[in-house]
């Protein structure tokens, strides 16, 4: 992984982190939603609160390049401890890139005093998660149009 770069995103990596984000939902996600639930999420990609909360740090984004510096993974943090995106450009998939986000989303949460990370997890993205250390904490439901499982890793 050594051609990839993964740092902190500022306001000017957004656009393309979400962009990156809505490409790839949409080719491994939204197939598995309700209407409703493709609809939710488009809205919270799109929400100009969520960016805002980026520009007062509520919310933290980080973003993986490649070495042409294009935008090749992203994920958020709410809350200091949950993810609440990660998605990885279907052409860098099963090449580190979306562990490589998730150390730097770990080191990011032990640093301000968590000791574990959660996520509510998409049916396409539980293999990646449970590979990674997650476990389940409740069954999937439908969540606003989401089928979500909620997991949890403990941090060292």
């Amino acid at each position: 992984m050594s051609e990839i770069l993964i740092g902190k995103a500022g306001e000017d990596e957004w656009e393309e982190a979400m962009a990156l984000a809505y490409r790839t939902f949409r080719k491994y996600v939204a197939d598995g939603y309700t209407k409703e639930g493709v609809e939710n999420f488009i809205n919270f990609i799109s929400d100009q609160n969520l960016y805002r909360m980026l520009l007062a740090h509520e919310y933290h984004l980080w973003v993986a390049k490649d070495s042409q510096n294009q935008t090749i993974g992203m994920a958020t943090l709410r809350s200091g401890n949950h993810i609440s995106l990660l998605f990885v450009d279907e052409k860098w998939h099963r090449k580190g890139v979306g562990s490589g986000l998730l150390k730097e989303l770990e080191a990011y949460a032990l640093q301000n005093g968590f000791d574990s990370i959660t996520v509510n997890a998409s049916p396409y993205g539980i293999p990646f998660y449970h590979s990674v250390g997650f476990a389940d904490t409740a069954e999937e439901v439908l969540s606003g149009g989401m089928y979500i499982t909620p997991m949890k890793k403990d941090l060292e």
